[in-house]
């Protein structure tokens, strides 16, 4: 039986310089490791670089990649809430960051563990985890004071919630999409 259809999102601002690798690689490993349909969206945020082009570039070797474009700057969370209108082509709806941080393999072992719950989240701060791309020390103090200041607030017992990778079953993400903002 063939895995869940998996549709991923990677919010872009800017991002010419490093995405195409990214991209490459991720086509690359889901064509090769994932028996299901697999779909990759740059929602692209307000570029004004060449990341469009880049991502049409990709999308000729994959047709799986493709871009979602927003001329105006609607942010990060703006990127997300408007490439999780597309809940609707995947079975499992995951995003990840367009840096890299998150190389296909540990994606997909998020994947991989969605039998255990709604929502699976990546973490950096988990005994074990390994750290494909190293942070600044300036950045990594400003990630944890942001999610020790988000814990304090709302109690979520995330370890991680600044972490990048994210994947959610399809009818979590249409339930709680029309609350987003």
């Amino acid at each position: 039986m063939p895995d869940p259809s998996l549709l991923i999102l990677i919010p872009a601002y800017n991002e010419e310089r490093r995405i195409e690798p990214v991209l490459r690689d991720y086509a690359q490993f889901f064509q090769k490791n994932y028996s299901g349909r697999f779909r990759l969206f740059v929602v692209l945020n307000g570029c004004t670089d060449n990341t469009l082009g880049v991502v049409q570039k990709v999308s000729a070797d994959f047709p799986e990649v493709r871009a979602l474009e927003f001329r105006s700057a609607i942010g990060k969370g703006g990127a997300l809430i408007e490439g999780l209108r597309l809940a609707s082509l995947g079975d499992l709806i995951g995003y990840v960051d367009a840096d890299g941080a998150t190389p296909p393999r540990a994606f997909l072992e998020l994947v991989n563990q969605i039998g255990r719950a709604d929502c699976v989240i990546g973490s950096r701060w988990l005994p074990g985890a390994v750290i494909h791309q190293t942070q600044s020390s300036k950045r990594q103090l400003a990630s944890r004071v942001f999610h020790l200041i988000v814990q304090l607030l709302f109690w979520l017992g995330i370890r991680d919630t600044q972490c990048g990778a994210k994947v959610m079953k399809r009818e979590v993400v249409e339930k709680i999409h029309p609350y987003l903002r």
